[in-house]
């Protein structure tokens, strides 16, 4: 056997090595150098960044965007959360809707189950929804029942924690005298931001704090509702 042939059956297992593999042996050479940042990026270039299907087209195979079909959305809260908090159900009612219709859903706008509501005192009544509003197929609602921005224990530093309930429900029966709301969709949520340590509070003011826990909260919520790339899961 020559030099070169030598030589050239060494090599062969290194050419032969499964991407996956070399991904790995990559990865630890990062992790040893203390470049943790550099594996997000690594992961991207290799295995490009995966898209995560949201809960309501996983629970229903509808995806929303591609069905364009009609969305009204709204949130609400308990009587204590909006003395405490006053309008947190419609901003983040507010900003979720942006985000929707960003990602290509057909939304509503987000004054229109309150006006409707107003009627029956403002309470969430889906069935009253799906016969008052004649241009949607789907009701989703959100409900806020736990909000706080405060680290538990603390008067210094900031952490927002929020969770609740989200259901869906598509209107049937359009064409007749009596459309009706059947749930196809529940799940519930829990939000903490940041997700890794607490914000002193002299660094940043509360209401500037406040914003972005909404966004962040819109952000978790739309998830369910639209297709995400699983980096922006896992990002504040």
């Amino acid at each position: 056997m020559t030099d070169h042939q030598l030589r050239d059956s060494r090599c062969r297992p290194f050419r032969r090595l499964p991407a996956a593999l070399l991904l790995i042996l990559m990865l630890s050479c990062a992790m040893g150098s203390g470049c943790i940042n550099s594996l997000v990026m690594l992961s991207k270039v290799m295995l490009g960044d995966p898209v995560q299907t949201s809960a309501f087209e996983m629970a229903t195979r509808i995806n929303l965007k591609k069905s364009e079909r009609p969305v009204l959305v709204h949130c609400s809260s308990p009587d204590f959360l909006t003395i405490e908090f006053g309008t947190i159900a419609g901003d983040v009612q507010q900003e979720l809707v942006r985000k929707m219709r960003r990602r290509g859903v057909n939304v509503l706008h987000t004054d229109t189950a309150g006006r409707i509501l107003d009627d029956r005192g403002g309470k969430f009544d889906a069935q009253f929804l799906a016969h008052e509003c004649k241009d949607t197929d789907f009701i989703m609602h959100i409900e806020i029942n736990e909000f706080s921005y405060m680290e538990p224990a603390s008067h210094t530093l900031y952490r927002g924690k929020a969770a609740g309930k989200i259901v869906g429900y598509e209107v049937r029966g359009q064409d007749s005298s009596q459309p009706h709301a059947v749930e196809i969709f529940a799940q519930r949520f829990q939000v903490q931001y940041p997700s890794s340590h607490p914000v002193p509070v002299d660094q940043t003011p509360k209401n500037v704090f406040i914003r972005r826990f909404v966004d962040n909260i819109a952000a978790n919520l739309g998830a369910s509702f639209y297709n995400v790339a699983q980096s922006e899961l896992y990002s504040d």
